[in-house]
């Protein structure tokens, strides 16, 4: 695809089984510290991250925002550092589908929120179009997400939104993960602890070496 091609287009590149069914990195989500904001059933987040091959399985069933609201945010934590590369998305039909999305990377203090992602500045913002087939991927700055624990990703506008339609929620389907996983795991990391007060066990050979004798 050409430059001038990629400027017209807000996606890079279209998915087939060679591209985006390749990488996926559904298995390196942590899906049981997902995280959500805005979102309806909380423990629905999980479903909609999975392979390539399932995005159109309506069963086990997608997110949507709160009624009358579009935003909504999702904090994805990673089991391994990741290199992060592109993402898909599937939205609901009748403007409910994601227009606007921004990701920012490590977010790991939850600093980000419905309240001030507004304000910072997202690590990289897409303009998304409807893709009911999930065959759309938008690659990421890879200089930005090559190392990364987690992910967060912020809807601020849909289709509805953007055509000044209020009150129309946000459903989400499927979100793809494309990338390669680092092989450190994160649970995997052994801290060291030592004992700030010396025992007097621990010195017991010690002192007895230490002892004068008596000369013979």
């Amino acid at each position: 695809m050409s430059r001038q091609q990629q400027n017209c287009c807000s996606h890079d590149h279209d998915c087939d089984e060679s591209s985006c069914a390749t990488s996926s990195l559904h298995n390196f989500v942590d899906v049981d510290k997902i995280t959500s904001q805005n979102v309806q059933n909380e423990s629905d987040c999980k479903n909609v991250f999975r392979e390539w091959q399932k995005r159109l399985d309506v069963n086990p069933r997608g997110i949507k925002s709160d009624e009358n609201d579009c935003e909504l945010l999702l904090r994805v934590p990673f089991t391994e550092d990741v290199k992060l590369t592109g993402v898909v998305f599937v939205g609901g039909q009748g403007g409910t589908h994601p227009a606007t999305v921004k990701l920012f990377a490590n977010d790991n203090l939850n600093k980000i929120d419905l309240e001030n992602a507004h304000r910072k500045k997202a690590t990289q913002t897409f303009d998304v179009q409807e893709d009911f087939q999930g065959v759309l991927e938008y690659e990421t700055d890879r200089t930005k997400f090559s190392s990364i624990s987690s992910v967060t990703i912020f809807v601020s506008k849909n289709v509805a939104s953007l055509r000044g339609e209020d009150d129309v929620h946000t459903e989400i389907s499927y979100i793809g993960l494309r990338g390669e996983a680092s092989g450190n795991r994160r649970d995997m990391v052994v801290t060291a602890v030592y004992e700030s007060k010396p025992m007097p066990e621990d010195h017991k050979v010690e002192d007895e070496l230490q002892k004068p004798r008596m000369a013979m």
